[in-house]
């Protein structure tokens, strides 16, 4: 199994447009309207990270202005503003356990990555912005197995296992919520929480070999529950559930060889669905993305290394729709 690393700016955490309603409202409901702020806190990094539903890049991009389009759907000046103020960055390995067999095989995953989201809280009429930087830290491990069903169709199931830990960093620029930082600080903001998320999740993939290259299509469901703890809202971080589907086809078409090194056109659009703690974040229950690159083989073998490339990538209809400049590595 190959992934992708990818680096970048690509939906705010936890909006702190609620902060004085959170500093006037009953302690109970307040509780409870920043409790479902972290569940889905939480829930936004899984999306994130998972390279195989939503693509970062390394630099953003509004397809109306490349491309001279007027679909908002697929750009604006807001989302590529929302896409600017959050970072991710993942790194991946998988390796195979040594009992594999020519149907079965079983395979390990860990991945580390990092979430990042900057915002700046103008609240009242101020001069200066606050300013609020939010990091999920998540350490990641699952196992899988596939089973090859024939030469073309394979089912593979998996168990993830997610240990993420989230930090969020205030700084009083303006003075609006100074007189309240003894009730925002080590319960709303400047605190932290932690979350463990189990994963299952089952996909049907097939693939056609082409004298030409290969093309593929895939379908997978998702489901995550997990527990939250912590200072954050005096330890009332909630259970971040949600649900995920993903349906891809992909392409990938020779172009030339150089000795062992093989070029080839890439491209795939991709349609995912949402469901609890994941929709509000997006701003929807469901969106598309399809990816275009250039890609090419190593000229030296390597079990590290599938392939690399560039390419782009737009996302339609979620809160972070816009265009990308992508680096791929190990696509498959």
């Amino acid at each position: 199994m190959a992934h992708s690393f990818q680096l970048g700016n690509p939906v705010k955490l936890v909006s702190l447009s609620i902060l004085p309603c959170l500093i006037f409202l009953p302690s109970a409901y307040a509780s409870s309207v920043f409790q479902k702020d972290l569940e889905r806190a939480f829930a936004t990094s899984v999306i994130l990270t998972d390279s195989d539903v939503f693509t970062v890049g390394f630099h953003d991009f509004d397809p109306n202005e490349w491309f001279n389009l007027e679909q908002e759907n697929i750009g604006t000046s807001e989302s590529l503003s929302l896409r600017k103020q959050i970072a991710v960055s993942t790194l991946p390995y998988t390796f195979e356990l040594d009992d594999d067999t020519e149907k079965n095989r079983q395979q390990i995953t860990v991945k580390l990555s990092a979430l990042q989201a900057d915002q700046e809280v103008s609240i009242g009429n101020v001069t200066v912005s606050d300013n609020h930087r939010e990091v999920v830290v998540t350490g990641y491990v699952d196992i899988s197995n596939t089973s090859q069903l024939n030469d073309k169709w394979s089912v593979k199931a998996t168990i993830g296992n997610h240990v993420s830990y989230y930090h969020s960093q205030f700084n009083y620029l303006g003075n609006t919520l100074d007189p309240y930082r003894d009730q925002l600080d080590g319960v709303y903001v400047n605190t932290y929480a932690w979350a463990y998320i189990v994963e299952p999740s089952i996909a049907l993939r097939f693939e056609q070999p082409q004298n030409w290259g290969r093309w593929k299509l895939s379908s997978s469901w998702h489901y995550f529950n997990g527990v939250g703890w912590g200072e954050a809202n005096n330890g009332d971080v909630g259970r971040p559930e949600g649900w995920y589907l993903a349906h891809e086809a992909k392409l990938f078409y020779d172009v030339t060889r150089w000795g062992n090194s093989v070029s080839s056109m890439y491209t795939s659009i991709r349609r995912v669905d949402l469901g609890g703690d994941t929709s509000h974040p997006f701003g929807t229950q469901h969106y598309y993305e399809t990816s275009l690159g250039w890609l090419i083989t190593p000229w030296f073998k390597s079990s590290w290394i599938e392939n690399v490339g560039v390419g782009l990538t737009i996302n339609y209809g979620s809160s972070l729709r816009g265009g990308s400049l992508v680096l791929f590595f190990n696509q498959d």
